[in-house]
């Protein structure tokens, strides 16, 4: 159903209801509409995670039409606390439940398994029950950094890191392939963090790399930063250190490549 907004008295009336309202039916066009104030509503989804935050629809008049977007007010911290806490518990489970099922064992027969020492375990059961093991062990990081948030942005950053694009590469500009390439986000998707919260961190030579330290709104090492035959690079929060993405680094002499986190 469409819905209509009125600036001049801050309504918003469906179709339904409309000309009830306002003596002119919604069939009408979007030009005889807004001549009258009333202009149709180009809906959009609500952008926060409705457990952590309060979701406000925000109507601004483009034309003939009125945009909707949305403004997120942050929940009481220990009801995001608890919420937030229920999300990650919900996204392990689910987690592990596939692990499982692309396993093709039970979840008794990896029961049984787990009860028996890792050095008498069939190494067909171990590689399962050790996939498992990722996954609840960063379950209780996730649950003890919710619980000891102080804010309901520092939960999101858990719950929903940031996802995005992030144009890399490493041997460009004539460097050699130790080298990182200037990089920039040519996509950057939260709404609790931005961009120059993050870095880059080389776990091969423990190189942290600052957003916007050399190059504006990118980064560069500057230098070699990689070790040979180790390429790997987080993406991490600057503030905590938690790692959103993890990715090995293409060789891109010519010219960057997209990596997706």
């Amino acid at each position: 159903m469409d819905y209509f907004y009125l600036p001049a008295s801050g309504q918003v009336l469906g179709a339904n209801v409309l000309y009830i309202n306002t003596g002119f039916y919604p069939t009408e066009s979007t030009s005889a509409l807004s001549a009258n104030g009333i202009y149709l509503i180009v809906p959009s989804d609500p952008t926060a995670d409705p457990g952590l935050y309060t979701n406000t629809p925000i109507y601004t008049v483009n034309g003939l039409v009125a945009d909707e977007t949305w403004l997120a007010t942050p929940l009481p911290l220990p009801t995001a606390k608890a919420n937030g806490t229920e999300e990650v518990q919900i996204a392990a489970n689910l987690e592990v439940a596939n692990i499982v099922t692309a396993s093709g064992y039970s979840a008794e027969v990896l029961s049984a398994a787990g009860a028996a020492l890792e050095v008498d375990r069939p190494a067909v059961y171990q590689t399962v029950i050790a996939a498992e093991q990722v996954v609840t062990d960063q379950l209780a990081v996730d649950v003890a950094a919710i619980a000891a948030a102080t804010t309901v942005d520092e939960i999101n950053n858990i719950v929903n890191p940031p996802t995005g694009i992030l144009s890399t590469g490493r041997g460009g500009d004539g460097d050699g392939p130790l080298d990182l390439n200037n990089s920039f986000y040519t996509e950057f998707n939260s709404v609790s963090l931005t961009e120059a919260e993050t870095e880059l961190y080389v776990p091969g030579t423990s190189t942290v790399i600052t957003y916007g330290a050399v190059v504006p709104n990118g980064f560069t090492s500057n230098g070699n930063c990689f070790t040979t035959g180790d390429y790997r690079v987080q993406i991490r929060e600057v503030a905590t250190g938690m790692v959103i993405s993890e990715f090995v680094c293409p060789l891109a002499v010519e010219h960057n490549e997209d990596v997706a986190f």
